[in-house]
């Protein structure tokens, strides 16, 4: 039998029916009488009599698939028909079969057993099983019946919410409360007690939202089940409430009903089923489990007491000593039922002096992230000495916070400081107990608390109060401290409230005697549980004495009620700080999570697991590894440093070591070994269920919203963290969407959802490792009780929050927790009737936003895929919709004019065909043309486009204008032998005439950009319609969801297409991780059980191994990403050879079908093509792009042929799809291919090609935009080359052209290309005015990425410039906030910038031992970076880390400088060689490599690199290099008088450049260069061999 919690409420009836026989079978006839119990609001009926009491009876000698009648039943029976076997000493028999009878026979005993049968169907109404449901509407009847049902369920009806709905899954706390009576009662009787109880449990348990579910006769008695924790009842603390009830109810029931014999109540804790079963015009809300039967067991098994559970026992958090562990008995039905307890309740004697705190200070896990609560206690603690009056330090948070801990902490502070430190911790019992804390606190502070015996406290309370006060008075202690002081006749004549009083004053006097000699801080741990005296006390003493005291507490808005009045009047006084404490930082999560399991690395799958779900709270991140731990996911193992390991897929995110320096010191003083902790395999986090613990946390706080406010809870949880309100809408059941709004509005006032907007700023301020909220210290401000809120101003702000949620078209969870838990209570049945109609809504919104063109993220990616996507249309009918651009007015104005001013002679006569709508819409707003993705490592890399209008990508080119700097480059870069291909190609004359100079061409390029930028503003109203970038948005709220639906749907293939899509949209975001994260989703899809029936798509798996690529590429994962690539193109039909002989004839075979594919467009020769092939062509042409960078990265000697063949297919397949913006692409990347080669002719030709090209694009839409990103990218390629002044010019042009256009994701990249062209020429006032528009950029798109070189830009002005912008420290801080970052973390060329120029500030200022971190995560991201133009610029500086290291070793350790020596040497080679893509630092390399020679006292070679770098220096323009360049060699060879280093002198509090300053105000500026010093050496012996020590 299944009975598996997640089937529907009809299957688990219908299963519950279907093998009711095999269960048990139990009849009974006779007369019985139904009874009506409860009150006017709240009734429940039940039947009691003979025929119940003998089918009670029955029920204990039946087994499964038997059938008992009772003695009255056989009675009535017609024995004739019934074969029987009699029970042994019983007047019940067993019933063996019915005899044979004929179907005429049968049917008129049948009738005539129906004339007995008042209400059976008979007739025309025999259709009808219940005539009950065929009743008409009346107000009467309804209200009579409404009285049967639960409260909470009439709140779900009466919302209009659907009856199936109503079923969940949910954990839950289960009473069975089972009365037995003397035989002697009567039916009389049996009514009266039965009410009596009824209304006793029924007020006990409706205080705590508990609910009677249903009262019936059962085996012995009269038993009522009892249910917390029902849909809109979860309350945090149920366990305790259940246990504290049925205490009271056993109490009242043992000792106030008449004829009781027996009360046994059984209590457990779990999840079960709640929900409607039964037919459908007959049904019941009832709960179904494993829980439920085992309190019913319990009950009846451990009779006359109240027993419960082991879950029970521990989620209630009550002292041990409240509960007995009982003996086990077997129960029937039960398997393992573990450990039952018996509850003792709450004795007044039991209480002295148990309530130590229960979480201790470990010196081995240290209070982590609290620096700054610790901090203000050390303050106040400081400032308390000698004062005359209390303090006290009130520490609020949720639960879970780690109040406990803080406070634990703070006690052993007080301890080890010498101070006198009380410290205890109270439970929600302790609120009823009168004077409860105060009692407590000074039996601990007496040190009575561990007595056991009267006379023992009595004995220790006369050492102590001699002296204090008279003898006479002790008796007052008698009550408080359960001692037996004689009673004075001073004593005797006082009435309750003197003696009260006095006995306050006594400890008062106590309390007094001991301030006068140490300080005295009490600590008290949940002090929202302190009673009403106790705050009263307080209250008193605090005015009175000089205490200094610690507490903490939960926020009184959580709780059901106020504080009294003077626990308010403590908080609202002045002497009282109130701190508000915030969530954990994410750094400070990964410290916890290393430090709990007793690792010193854990990988970074888990990390932001424990971060997304923990959400920053410390609790939910212990019992997310406990339960990880305890299911066996987690695999630890021996951390060996420095392991190399090869590339591999599955690590390519956890490679880094993440060491706590505190928890390693403490290991390695205790062990040697350490641990690091990684995810068994197979094990997917995504797929992890909430701990109990925290999904009850999580429905507590699901329940005590409204019936609406929980089903908009529910239903966006089946959509996902973020969704539309339009999707929200569309499977809400049947609401308007006003009252959606009115209850959205509710949600963001409760901080349950927030507008999408507001979660990105929350997410970015958790990216920079900083709380959405900064630490809150105030004076409290609460209300006690009686005490009104302003409603006036509650319905201003609740108008005013609707209105704000009207606007917000996107929203999102604040916690993911309380996303999970509402999803998981939905049905199987359920989930996957909602998930369908999300997956109906949301496909037709699959695409890319408007302003990026509404096409799919991988090219025509829908057409080639089998299935049928709902609700989609295709890609041109899209395009057909939005075919309206800007420009349009500027349009034939341009063309007319560069149609005529630039005719190529190669191109003449030829009509270019029009960029498609399609490719328009694709390249109108890509959010990235250079990057592919919009923050993703601009410029250091080409990033390839999949749009159906492919892009322009950032492409380091030549520009040689001179024959003077083209002899000079022949001189000093490599060249290739290899001439056949350019030799083919000058055959067929493939190549622009001789005669057109590219000086022209460029001029003539200016000159279009600036009538663009003349003519843009006309359409700028177009453009503002158009809006900005919603991709980002539309891949959280519409792709990641789609592609969850679908898996949740069984849609496996369907599934798949979302999760490469997904993929493909991250890459374009930028962010490796989630690429990375969705490729693990499919891989693990693809390889299921489920999936395999479903063969594969041949272009879908193609492209999964290209994001695959992509992603390893994007990561320095070149080995792995060839791999990937080149089963990509075996998939696409395009395959790449593996020989040197198979490069050659494919080589041949390209070049003749380039040659053919020319005199195609000469004969105007073209053909439409299909979406499928073109989906293969770009496809193929992303691949051939990533794998000609891939070789170009290749050492190997004959890496260049296989990454100029690539290059060359790459245009070919560009070619072959016929789109311009393609065509365009390839020749900037062939340029680029030969320029890395020195094929110098060949890259002028074709970076020259690519801008005639572009003379016939239109000037609107798509054709714009590439025009715009071919702008950027030959300012790139400019400026990689050395020709800063074009560089500049088209850099400014592309940037305004961005502005008009709203491009700001293009923009940062253009400013990111125009800020290091400045600063290499020395415009340092052109550098200030791009870094704030820059500034202003990235913060107001929060760019995590276009920050992180925003700061690396700041860096290198403090560096190498002599002044700021932004100061050292600010630098630092964003670094140390964001080094965490999953999206940074994938950007390895900005990393190793951010981390060489932190080592290289910490190396020029001497500070070695900050030196050593960001050296070392500089060092280990080497391996891992590409050539590009930021890599290079990295490298450079790391190189400088270097030089300077072997200089303190020269000066230091002079026998480690052979090591030092030969490693730095090997990686200046290593970083000239990968120079030759951008040439322009090779003045710096042999700067270093100069400086290098001279410490190691070669002078001479030291003076032919510098020289040699002075002559780079003229070829490339790098002016910034050559002013720091004179100054060495004036400081190194020709200088008579010392230098004075200005740039120490300075550091490290530069001069700030602000905006409108010029050079006049910093007349050093260019002589502010760190001055790189010579050590001496020993000229005899200037690197000694190491000494070996004797064996």
């Amino acid at each position: 039998m299944d009975t598996s919690l997640d089937r529907g409420a009809d299957q688990l009836t219908q299963t519950l029916n279907h093998y009711v026989g095999d269960i048990v079978e139990r009849l009974s006839a006779g007369h019985i009488s139904k009874v009506v119990v409860g009150d006017n609001k709240h009734q429940y009926f039940l039947v009691i009599g003979r025929a119940v009491d003998e089918v009670r009876l029955a029920q204990n000698l039946a087994k499964a698939s038997e059938v008992i009648l009772s003695p009255n039943c056989w009675e009535l029976c017609n024995r004739s028909m019934i074969e029987i076997e009699r029970i042994k000493d019983q007047r019940a028999v067993k019933a063996r079969y019915i005899k044979n009878i004929s179907e005429t026979e049968f049917d008129e005993f049948f009738w005539k057993c129906t004339e007995y049968l008042q209400n059976y169907p008979t007739g025309e109404s025999n259709s009808i099983l219940r005539e009950t449901s065929t009743l008409s509407p009346n107000d009467e009847l309804e209200k009579s019946l409404r009285k049967f049902v639960m409260r909470n369920i009439l709140k779900k009806i009466d919302d209009n919410q659907p009856l199936e709905y109503l079923s969940e899954l949910r954990p839950v706390t289960i009473v069975f409360v089972n009365l037995q009576f003397d035989e002697s009662a009567n039916t009389l009787h049996l009514c009266q007690a039965i009410q009596n109880a009824n209304m006793k449990i029924s007020d006990t348990i409706h205080v705590f939202s508990g609910k009677i579910n249903k009262v019936f006769m059962f085996d012995k008695g009269c038993t009522f089940l009892c249910v917390f924790g029902l849909p809109g009842d979860k309350q945090a603390d149920e366990s305790t409430h259940a246990l504290d009830s049925a205490f009271k109810i056993f109490n009242f029931c043992s000792e106030k009903l008449m004829k009781i014999k027996l009360v046994s109540i059984g209590v457990t804790s779990g999840p079960v089923f709640c929900g409607v079963v039964g037919h459908r015009v007959r049904h019941e809300y009832t709960v179904i489990g494993q829980k439920v039967n085992l309190a019913a067991r319990m009950m009846m098994y451990y009779p006359g007491l109240v027993s419960c559970d082991a879950v029970t026992y521990a989620n209630s958090r009550l002292p041990h000593y409240f509960f007995e562990e009982l003996p086990q008995t077997e129960m029937k039905g039960v398997v393992n039922p573990g450990v039952v307890y018996h509850y003792l309740g709450i004795s007044e004697k039991t209480m002295i002096g148990k309530a130590y705190l229960t979480k201790e200070r470990s010196e081995y896990y240290p209070l982590l992230g609290r620096e700054k609560e610790l901090e203000i206690y050390d303050t106040l603690l400081k400032g308390f000495v000698g004062s005359t009056e209390g303090r006290i330090i009130m520490y609020e948070g949720l639960m879970g916070y780690g109040k406990s801990q803080l406070l634990a902490e703070i006690a052993y502070l007080g301890q080890k400081a010498g101070h006198r430190v009380v410290a205890m911790e109270l439970t929600k019992v302790n609120v009823q107990q009168n004077f409860f804390a105060i009692r407590t606190l000074m039996a601990m502070f007496l040190g009575i608390d561990a007595c056991k015996s009267y006379d023992a406290r009595q004995h220790i309370l006369q050492g102590k109060l001699r002296g204090v006060v008279e003898q006479t008075y002790y008796c007052l202690l008698n009550n408080i401290f359960l001692v037996k002081f004689p009673t004075s006749a001073e004593v005797s004549k006082m009435d309750n409230e003197t003696r009260t009083k006095e006995m306050e004053l006594f400890l008062v006097k106590i309390l007094q005697k001991a301030v006068e000699k140490d300080i005295l801080i009490f600590v008290i741990d949940e002090a929202h549980f302190i009673d009403p005296a106790s705050w009263e006390f307080l209250d008193n003493l605090l005015s009175s004495i000089p205490v200094f005291m610690v507490m903490s507490l939960a926020p009184f808005s959580c709780q059901a009620r106020l504080p009294c009045v003077s626990a308010a009047s403590i908080i609202n006084n002045a002497k009282t700080i109130y701190v508000q404490l915030q969530e954990l930082k994410p750094s400070v999560i990964l410290q916890k999570a290393c430090q709990d399991l007793g690792v010193v690395s854990i990988p970074r799958e888990l990390e932001t697991f424990l971060i997304q779900r923990s959400h920053g709270i410390p609790f939910y991140c212990e019992e997310l590894l406990r339960n990880l731990h305890l299911n066996n996911m987690l695999i630890f193992h021996l951390w060996e440093e420095e392991e190399e390991v090869d590339d591999e897929w599955e690590i390519l995110f956890t490679n880094a070591i993440k060491v706590i320096p505190s928890k390693t010191e403490s290991l390695s003083s205790l062990d040697n070994d350490l641990y690091i902790c990684t995810i068994r395999q197979n094990v997917k986090l995504q797929n992890i269920m909430l701990p109990p613990t925290l999904k009850g946390i999580a429905l507590a706080e699901l329940d005590n919203m409204s019936p609406s406010e929980q089903m908009v809870v529910k239903c966006a949880a089946i959509i996902g963290l973020t969704f539309t309100t339009e999707l929200l809408l569309h499977i809400l059941p049947e609401w308007t969407k006003r009252k959606m709004n009115q209850t959205l509005a509710t949600l963001v006032d409760s901080h349950i959802f927030k507008c999408f907007n507001k979660r990105k700023d929350s997410q970015n301020a958790q990216s920079q490792d900083m709380p959405s909220i900064e630490l809150l210290v105030c004076r409290g401000m609460v209300r006690s009780t009686g005490q009104e809120s302003d409603i006036r101003s509650s319905v201003y702000n609740r108008i005013k929050q609707e209105q704000l949620v009207m606007q917000c078209s996107i929203m999102a969870f604040c916690t993911p927790l309380l996303q999970e838990a509402a999803y998981e209570v939905w049905l199987k049945s359920q989930k996957k009737a909602l998930h369908l109609k999300c997956v109906s809504y949301l496909e037709g919104q699959a695409h890319k936003c408007r302003r990026c063109g509404e096409g799919d993220f991988i090219s025509f990616h829908r057409h080639t895929v089998e299935m049928i996507l709902v609700n989609t249309e295709s890609q041109e009918d899209i395009s057909e919709q939005h075919k309206e651009y800007p420009f349009s007015e500027a349009a034939s104005l341009i063309i007319n004019t560069t149609l005529k001013n630039l005719q190529a002679p190669s191109f003449e006569g030829m009509e270019r065909k029009a960029v498609t709508a399609e490719a328009s819409l694709a390249t109108i707003c890509s959010p990235e043309s250079v990057q592919r993705t919009s923050e993703g490592a601009p410029l250091t890399r080409i990033s390839v486009s999949r749009q159906p209008s492919p892009e322009i990508f950032q492409i380091p080119n030549a520009d040689i204008t001179t024959s003077t700097v083209s002899k000079k480059l022949e001189s000093l870069l490599p060249q290739d032998t290899e001439k056949e291909t350019l030799k083919a190609l000058k055959k067929h004359k493939m190549l622009p005439e001789e005669n057109l100079k590219a000086e022209e061409i460029e001029k003539e390029f200016l000159e279009r950009l600036d009538e663009i930028i003349q003519h843009s503003d006309r359409d700028q109203e177009k453009i503002r319609r158009l809006g900005s970038c919603k991709c980002e948005e539309i891949v959280e709220s519409v792709f990641v969801p789609l592609a969850r639906h679908c898996m949740a749907m069984g849609e496996y293939a369907r599934a798949l297409y979302y999760l490469l899509e997904c993929a493909a949209a991250y890459l374009h975001l930028s962010n490796n991780y989630m690429a990375f994260c969705n490729l693990n989703t499919a891989e693990n899809l693809i390889k299921s059980v489920d999936f395999r029936a479903t063969v594969i798509n041949q272009f879908e798996e193609a492209t999964f191994y290209s994001l695959k690529g992509e992603v390893c590429y994007n990561m320095g994962q070149m080995n792995l990403a060839k791999k990937f690539i080149r089963k990509a193109l075996i998939l696409l039909n395009r395959r790449f050879p593996f020989t040197l002989i198979g490069v050659f004839f494919k080589t041949l075979v390209e070049v003749s079908k380039h040659a053919s594919h020319q005199k195609k467009q000469q004969f105007l020769y073209s053909r439409s093509k299909g979406e499928k092939k073109l989906a293969f062509l770009y496809q193929q042409g992303h691949c051939l792009s990533l794998l000609w960078q891939l070789f170009s990265l290749d050492t190997a000697t004959n890496s260049k042929k296989f990454c100029r063949l690539a290059a060359l297919m790459k245009v070919n397949s560009a070619e072959e799809s016929e789109d311009e913006s393609q065509i365009i692409s390839s020749y900037t990347e062939f340029s680029l291919c030969c320029q890395m080669m020195g094929y110098q002719d060949e890259w002028m030709k074709y970076e020259l090609m690519a801008i005639q090209r572009s003379s016939h694009l239109q000037v609107i839409g798509g054709g714009l935009l590439t025009t715009v990103k071919l702008a950027q990218s030959l300012a790139y390629m400019k400026l990689c080359l050395g020709n800063l002044p074009l560089s500049i010019q088209l850099g400014y042009r592309a940037h305004e052209m961005c502005v008009r256009l709203k491009k700001p994701k293009l923009d940062y990249l253009v400013l990111c290309m125009l800020f290091k062209a400045l600063f290499l020429s020395i415009r340092y006032q052109d550098c200030v005015r791009v870094l704030s528009w820059m500034e202003e950029l990235v913060v107001k798109e929060e760019r995590i990425i276009g920050m992180a070189y925003f700061f690396s830009y700041c860096l290198e002005l403090l560096l190498y410039a002599g002044f700021s912008f932004k100061s050292f420290k600010e630098c630092l801080e964003f670094i140390q906030r964001n080094e965490k970052n999953c999206i940074l973390m994938s950007q390895n060329s900005i990393m190793l910038g951010l981390y060489s120029s932190l080592a290289i500030w910490f190396a020029r200022l001497h500070q070695w031992g900050n030196f050593k971190e960001p050296f070392e995560k500089a060092r280990r991201l080497l391996r891992r970076t590409s050539a590009s133009f930021f890599a290079i610029s990295g490298f450079c500086r790391f190189l400088e880390c270097e030089v300077l290291v072997l200089r303190k070793h020269i000066e230091e350790k002079p026998e480690s400088v052979r090591d030092t020596r030969t490693k730095t040497l090997k990686d200046l080679d290593q970083v000239l060689s990968r120079c030759s893509t951008s040439p322009i630092y090779y003045p710096r390399v042999y700067h270093l490599k100069a400086y290098t020679f001279l410490v190691l006292g070669n002078e001479e070679q030291s003076q032919i690199y510098l020289s040699k770098a002075f002559k780079l220096c003229d070829i490339y323009g790098n002016l910034l290099e050559k002013s720091w360049l004179e100054i060495s060699n004036e400081w190194w060879f020709t200088g008579k008088d010392p230098m004075e280093d200005l740039w120490l002198k300075a550091a490290p509090d530069f001069p700030k450049w602000e905006i409108g300053m010029t050079e006049k105000d910093f007349p050093e500026i260019h002589k502010t260069k760190y001055l790189l010093r010579v050590p001496v050496l020993d000229i005899n012996n200037p690197f000694p061999e190491p000494e070996i020590p004797n064996v």
